[in-house]
C-alpha cells in the first residue's frame, strides 16, 4: 500500500521523511484514525486516540505506540508541513514480523455552508462492513462506494444490511428524528464514531429521546429528518434518499443538535488553542 499524501512530509516510524520519498507498508493488518485540524489543534484528540488503541485490541493486538508519542508525531506533523486546517490520518500497519506507523495529511473535503442549509443527497446501497467497530483499511469496500456515489451524484451510501436494515453510512454514522425521538443503530453493530457520541451526549444534555434500534430501508417514509455525523462534516442535514425528500435542515432537532454541537468544537478549539506547545520530551 502506497502513502498518498497531501502535504510535503510525512511522519513514518517517528522519522519526519518527505511525502516523495517511496513509503510502501507491507501486507498486514491496517487499522487507521482520521482526525481534522482546525486552526492547527486535532479536534477532539483523545476520543480518536482512545478508539485507536481499541481498534488495536478488536483485531487483537496491543497499540505499539505510546499515546506522547502519538501526540508528538501530530505535533511534527503540522509544525513540518505548516498545514492548520485539514485531514490528518494515521495507518498502525501489524505484520509478519514487524509493525510500521505513518503519519500524513490526506486531501480533504469540508462541506460548504450551502450543504448544511440545504441539505445533501444520499442513497442506499446493499452492503455491510467486514468488522463494524474496527477502522480498518478497506480499499475495495471504499472504491466501490466511491464509485457508486459518483454513478448517483449522491454524497453519502446508507448501508443495508440482509435482513434489510439501515446500520451506518459508508463513512458516517446516520440518525433519524420522528416524532422529536432520535434512531440510531445499535452500538454493537456500526463504527463508534467520535461524532455519533458528541450527538448522544448532546441528545442527553437536552432531554432528546434516544432508541438505539434499527430502521428498515421501507421505513423510511416514516422519517421527518435524518442527519449524517463524521469527522469531516460534524453534523449534516440529508435531505432526500434515493427518491424520497425531507426537510431535514428545518427540522428543530436537527437545528437544536447542530448549534450544541458547533458550540463544543469552538469550545475544545479555544480550550486547546495551544495544543502545539505541549509537546512531551521523550
Amino acid at each position: 500500500m502506497n502513502i498518498e499524501s497531501n502535504g510535503k512530509y510525512i511522519i513514518y516510524n517517528g522519522y519526519i521523511k518527505e511525502s516523495i520519498d517511496n513509503i510502501y507498508l507491507n501486507e498486514g493488518q491496517k487499522i487507521y484514525e482520521v482526525i481534522r485540524v482546525i486552526d492547527g489543534v486535532p479536534l477532539f484528540l483523545e476520543d480518536h486516540i482512545e478508539r485507536l488503541k481499541k481498534s488495536c485490541e478488536l483485531i487483537g493486538y496491543k497499540c505499539k505506540i505510546e499515546e506522547k508519542n502519538i501526540i508528538n508525531n501530530i505535533i511534527k506533523l503540522i509544525k513540518e508541513n505548516k498545514i492548520h486546517n485539514m485531514n490528518i490520518k494515521i495507518i498502525l500497519n501489524y505484520y509478519e514480523g514487524g509493525f510500521d506507523s505513518v503519519f500524513y495529511f490526506i486531501e480533504s473535503f469540508y462541506p460548504e455552508k450551502t450543504f448544511y442549509e440545504n441539505g445533501v443527497k444520499a442513497i442506499t446501497i446493499d452492503a455491510v462492513r467486514d468488522n463494524p467497530q474496527v477502522k480498518k483499511v478497506n480499499e475495495d469496500f471504499r472504491s466501490n462506494i466511491k464509485r457508486k456515489l459518483k454513478e448517483k451524484e449522491a454524497f453519502e451510501a446508507l448501508l443495508i444490511n440482509e435482513e434489510g436494515y439501515i446500520t451506518e453510512g459508508s463513512r458516517s454514522n446516520i440518525f433519524f428524528i420522528k416524532e422529536n425521538t432520535i434512531y440510531t443503530a445499535p452500538r454493537g453493530e456500526v463504527l463508534l464514531g467520535i461524532t455519533r457520541d458528541k450527538i448522544l451526549s448532546i441528545c442527553r444534555q437536552l432531554d432528546i429521546e434516544v432508541k438505539e434500534d434499527h430502521l428498515k430501508k421501507d421505513q423510511l417514509s416514516e422519517v421527518e429528518g435524518i442527519i449524517m455525523s463524521g469527522t469531516s462534516v460534524g453534523v449534516l442535514p440529508i435531505s432526500k434518499v434515493n427518491e424520497s425528500f425531507y426537510n431535514s435542515s428545518e427540522n428543530i432537532v436537527v437545528k437544536r443538535i447542530k448549534a450544541t454541537y458547533t458550540n463544543e468544537v469552538e469550545g475544545y478549539i479555544k480550550n486547546n488553542k495551544n495544543f502545539q506547545k505541549s509537546s512531551c520530551n521523550n
